[in-house]
């Protein structure tokens, strides 16, 4: 009997620490602001910035965007191709009411996403793309924020739920 008391308070206490891990909300979210020419953003602990270049200039670093991958890393370590392998999200900022480029057709299993954060609704979907979850979203009636991403990976999955994406969104400055 006091064997199986014993392991009752051992695992009561393993379910509370375990509990105490983490963001509790959008606001508790720690990590480091990175910026880019247009904007702002935060990079929660656990994910790494990762400059993005210019699609037509490999040498220029990208002045709209940027683009967080959610994988740990220690310093020094060397990442190489392991980002790819990574669950990411890619931050774009376009002038007001521009047009949103779709790519539905290329997913399979494709649903509509909304969810809202600050008061800001974001519309787009998801879908699988090579064994993937991707997505695309931006905030409802205007193409300003666009938001590409790779929710899974090999490590697990980001989900629109998860304090860490949320405070990302949350967070967006415009300079």
């Amino acid at each position: 009997m006091l064997k199986k008391i014993a392991l009752v308070l051992t695992l009561v206490v393993s379910i509370g620490v375990l509990s105490a891990c983490g963001p509790k909300s959008i606001e508790e979210v720690e990590g480091q602001e990175y910026e880019c020419s247009q904007f702002t953003a935060l990079c929660p602990s656990g994910w790494i910035n990762s400059p993005v270049k210019e699609l037509n200039n490999d040498a220029v670093l990208s002045l709209n965007h940027l683009r967080f991958y959610k994988v740990e890393a220690e310093e020094g370590q060397e990442l190489g191709s392991k980002l790819y392998s990574n669950a990411y999200v890619d931050i774009a900022h376009y002038p007001v009411d521009s047009k949103i480029y779709e790519s539905r057709d290329i997913y399979q299993n494709v649903e509509d996403v909304e969810i809202e954060i600050n008061g800001k609704k974001w519309k787009g979907y998801t879908g699988e793309l090579a064994g993937y979850k991707n997505g695309l979203i931006w905030i409802e009636g205007s193409g300003e924020w666009q938001v590409s991403m790779c929710l899974s990976d090999e490590d697990g999955d980001v989900e629109f739920e998860d304090y860490d994406f949320q405070a990302i969104l949350a967070s967006l400055k415009k300079k």
